[in-house]
């Protein structure tokens, strides 16, 4: 039973982390899934499936990225921020999601797309989702030259910086799940 509590409470920590919650707010949540097993392990099960929704609307996001669509970037940015809202602690990442839909062009809406997708990477792999194999693909060009990392819910490299003149640019670096 200890096993399975300490287990709950790490992947909160974990989830919560991710989304880079202060501390305050840790120190909160391990007041609550302390308290009793039950609760902590529906929370736990929340943030799982609000993290499986954030997954499938960053993916649909990168998507839009690819076809360099300005316009569904702003959409799906949208509907990102919405799901990120939904979980606790990722305000801050949310508002990530938000600087993409009130950016003046697609530069800078890429701009905020690494910092997004460094976060929901975090995110992700701290809820150990049981899903379909997820990679993680990084562009050493993108980021003037700094490099950027995205997720992909398929093998082949297709590059959300660089569509236009580099759309095969990258390498996965890792593999979730």
């Amino acid at each position: 039973m200890k096993t399975i509590k300490g287990f709950c409470f790490l992947a909160v920590l974990a989830v919560a982390a991710a989304c880079n919650q202060p501390a305050k707010q840790q120190e909160t949540t391990k007041t609550d899934t302390t308290a009793t097993a039950k609760p902590a392990e529906t929370q736990v099960a929340a943030d799982t499936s609000n993290t499986s929704d954030v997954l499938k609307a960053y993916i649909a996001l990168k998507d839009e990225f690819i076809k360099s669509d300005a316009a569904g970037i702003k959409t799906a940015a949208t509907d990102l921020e919405t799901k990120l809202s939904g979980i606790k602690g990722c305000t801050e990442t949310a508002t990530v999601a938000h600087q993409i839909t009130t950016a003046a062009d697609i530069k800078a809406q890429r701009d905020a797309f690494l910092v997004l997708s460094k976060d929901v990477i975090a995110l992700v792999k701290g809820a150990k989702l049981k899903s379909a194999p997820i990679y993680v693909d990084f562009c050493p060009m993108a980021d003037g030259g700094k490099g950027g990392y995205w997720l992909s819910a398929t093998k082949p490299i297709v590059n959300p910086y660089f569509p236009e003149h580099m759309k095969e640019c990258g390498t996965v670096k890792e593999q979730i799940n």
